[in-house]
């Protein structure tokens, strides 16, 4: 009976292990990534890699996320025009 309850032991705290090491490698994912891309969030002024125009200012203020990889920015001296990330870097003071 004893050798039963040790093994039941063992395999439950096993079983808490396994739980504990998943939501250890779940939780490291996104940090990692925080720390190695800025962060992007609406009112942020980003460097645009291309602006819209040769008359249009080479940076652009953030307004919304309209779709998973999409941001609705505001240019100065342009207007409104949709971006995806690859198209802008943040800007850091």
């Amino acid at each position: 009976m004893r050798l039963e309850t040790e093994f039941r032991l063992c395999l439950q705290r096993q079983g808490l292990e396994r739980l504990w090491q998943d939501a250890l490698d779940r939780s490291a994912l996104p940090s990692a990534a925080l720390v190695n891309q800025p962060a992007i969030a609406a009112s942020v002024w980003v460097k645009l890699l291309q602006p819209p125009s040769a008359y249009s200012s080479d940076e652009a203020l953030l307004l919304c996320q309209t779709a998973d990889n999409q941001w609705l920015a505001w240019v100065p001296d342009h207007g409104e025009i949709v971006l995806t990330p690859e198209q802008f870097e943040p800007l850091f003071e």
